[in-house]
């Protein structure tokens, strides 16, 4: 084991550390730098002020991170019933006019958030580092990428490559379980990178709306032709 001093400069400390997960197996020096980064995390917000400290997940860091993210209400024959509270979370989602939630797991490299985004609101066009897995808990909403503004519903889950622009809209009061990696805060200012509504068009520069079957090249033209479910409304 590598001897440590109270005076070693960060370059020395980042030598040591790379050392020393240099000498594991793979997964071992997987599970160690995952446990860093959760130690570094955790180092920064304890320096800063009580209100400039981020949420923190509901549970602590450990090897087991569990937590109840909706009520047990047993079954109905065959049927698994589960209560979701629809109502606002109390952190502010970054870059967002309105939507909100709480974290619930993170491991410092992936977590799961609960999100609460009002009816008529939404994620304005972004892109995001790595990719999230939304899977709709109640209210109904849209999905906007490559072209066209898809409805979702409570029962679905999907994925759009971070890469990729896309847009999320609430058409009625909207809860959302986002499962992404690397997860970042959802007050971060990088969980997700704002860009031009026209990085949503299709090939022939149009977008088409599957709800009301409309077509535009534009939010404005969409709007204008009577579509309510356009993301250039969102704002952030």
């Amino acid at each position: 084991m590598t001897e440590t001093r109270d005076d070693l400069t960060t370059q020395q400390i980042i030598s040591l550390l790379t050392e020393e997960l240099h000498d594991l197996d793979p997964v071992e020096r997987k599970a160690k730098t995952v446990e860093l980064l959760a130690v570094f995390g955790r180092a920064k917000a304890a320096s800063l002020a009580p209100e400039e400290r981020p949420e923190s997940p509901e549970t602590p860091p450990g090897p087991l991170l569990i937590c109840d993210w909706a009520e047990d209400l047993g079954l109905d024959g065959s049927t698994q019933q589960l209560g979701i509270e629809v109502a606002p979370g109390p952190t502010k989602v970054s870059k967002t006019a309105a939507a909100t939630g709480h974290s619930l797991v993170s491991s410092g490299h992936v977590g799961a958030d609960i999100l609460h985004v009002p009816a008529g609101s939404g994620f304005a066009p972004h892109t995001h580092p790595g990719d999230h897995l939304l899977f709709v808990l109640a209210g109904s909403g849209t999905i906007s990428v490559a072209g066209e503004i898809v409805p979702t519903r409570p029962g679905q889950v999907y994925m759009v490559e971070g890469a990729v622009t896309h847009a999320v809209g609430a058409v009625t009061d909207h809860m959302i379980l986002a499962v992404g990696a690397p997860h970042r805060r959802l007050d971060s200012p990088d969980r997700q990178e704002l860009t031009a509504y026209a990085a949503l068009l299709g090939d022939l520069g149009e977008i088409t709306c599957r709800i009301c079957d409309i077509r535009g090249s534009s939010g404005e033209e969409l709007a204008a032709k009577g579509c309510t479910h356009s993301p250039h409304r969102f704002g952030g």
